[in-house]
């Protein structure tokens, strides 16, 4: 599976609709957030490594998933664009909140998805519409923002490098 805005938008609508509060909202929000991420998210890695013959490991392709945790509270703004900046800060907070799990077989150090998402006001003026543009700017700061990491497959030892998160 991908990440798209479209599906991503009506995960977390579906999860706050008839929320009570703030409060309840948020937390309804984050996680299908995490949710949506965690079952959609696929991170892909080369792997480039030798054993100690110096021979190649003939696996070059990693495909990781992303594992979140932490949570969101209501922030106190007290005007769009300052919840939206608390919003966006909050998700890029913790490198830990997106961290990377790697496949079975492999054995890296830790490796996160540390993003830069600034989400921005939307003009739109109908829930979807506004949500899409939330959950495209998230989208697009997860892509940009993720680390390289080092271990062993099997008798191999080598470097993970990021190449795409989709």
């Amino acid at each position: 599976m991908a990440m798209t805005p479209d599906g991503m938008a009506s995960a977390i609508i579906s999860s706050i609709s008839g929320s009570t509060d703030a409060y309840d909202a948020n937390n309804k929000f984050y996680k299908a957030l995490c949710d949506y991420v965690e079952g959609n998210a696929q991170v892909f890695y080369s792997w480039t490594a030798v054993n100690p013959s110096g021979s190649p490991d003939p696996q070059v392709i990693i495909e990781a998933t992303i594992k979140t945790t932490g949570s969101l509270s209501p922030n106190g703004a007290t005007t769009c664009e300052a919840a939206l900046a608390q919003f966006s800060a909050d998700l890029n907070r913790n490198a830990a909140m997106w961290s990377i799990v790697w496949p079975a077989g492999f054995t890296l150090g830790p490796a996160f998805v540390i993003p830069t998402i600034n989400i921005t006001p939307s003009m739109a003026t109908e829930q979807q519409s506004a949500m899409l543009a939330v959950c495209t700017q998230i989208i697009a700061g997860l892509k940009q923002a993720t680390q390289t990491a080092a271990g062993a497959h099997a008798a191999y030892a080598g470097t993970a490098t990021f190449t795409q998160l989709i």
